[in-house]
C-alpha cells in the first residue's frame, strides 16, 4: 500500500512534513479528478514490476480549488507518489531537492556513511554546505514528471525525455533514475538510466 498520507509525517530528510501534505494533497486531487477512489491499484512498471493500493485524506472543496492548475497539481502529486516510490522501489529516500538546470529534481540517499562509493563520496562531500553534515550519503538522483491523463506512448515518450533529461548531471556518475505516474488509469513507471 502506498499512503500519501506518509508524506506528511516528515520521513524524508528532504521534504519537511509541510511540503509532503502539500504533495499528498496534490496527488489526492489529481486522483479524484480521474475518477479514482481509496484503494485503486497502482501499476508500477518498467525496471520494477509491482502494483500498490493508493491511499490519502480525501481532497475538499478548498483543496480542489486550491490546485485549480492541473499542470502543478499533477507535477506535485506525481513527486509525492515517486517520494514513496523511490524508498519501496529503490531503496533510497528523498535527501534534497534539486535546483534548476541539474536536470533532476532529487537527489536520494540514506544514512549509511560507512559503505560509500567514491561517487557517492564525491557528491555527498560536494553538497555537503547544503546537506548540513546530517549524516546523510547521497546515492542517487531522480528525475520525476506527471500526466493526468495519457497513453503508453505519451508515457513512454515522456520517459525517453526526462532519462536525457539526467544527462546535465552525469557528471556526477550516481544512478540516474526517472519516474513518470500517469494519473489516469494510474500507473507509474520507474526506470535506470
Amino acid at each position: 500500500m502506498l499512503d500519501l498520507n506518509e508524506l506528511a509525517a516528515g520521513g524524508h530528510p528532504g521534504i519537511t512534513a509541510e511540503k509532503g501534505a502539500d504533495l499528498a494533497q496534490a496527488g489526492a486531487v489529481c486522483l479524484e479528478e480521474r475518477g479514482h477512489e481509496q484503494g485503486v491499484a497502482m501499476a508500477v512498471q518498467g525496471s520494477v514490476s509491482a502494483s500498490y493500493r493508493l491511499t490519502w485524506t480525501p481532497a475538499d472543496a478548498q483543496a480542489r480549488r486550491t490546485w485549480r492548475d492541473d499542470t502543478e497539481a499533477t507535477e506535485h502529486g506525481a513527486a509525492g507518489i515517486a517520494a514513496l516510490l523511490s524508498i519501496r522501489e529503490i531503496g533510497y529516500m528523498v535527501v534534497m531537492r534539486s535546483w534548476k538546470g541539474t536536470g533532476f529534481d532529487y537527489c536520494l540517499g540514506d544514512y549509511d556513511t560507512v559503505n560509500v562509493s567514491a561517487a557517492e563520496r564525491r557528491t555527498t562531500d560536494a553538497l555537503a554546505i547544503i546537506l548540513e553534515d546530517a549524516g546523510i550519503t547521497v546515492r542517487a538522483r531522480v528525475e520525476v514528471s506527471g500526466i493526468r491523463d495519457g497513453d503508453d506512448q505519451a508515457v513512454n515518450q515522456r520517459m525517453n525525455e526526462k532519462l536525457n533529461q539526467t544527462s546535465r548531471s552525469d557528471n556526477l556518475r550516481i544512478p540516474a533514475y526517472a519516474i513518470v505516474v500517469e494519473f489516469g488509469r494510474p500507473l507509474a513507471v520507474v526506470r535506470a538510466k
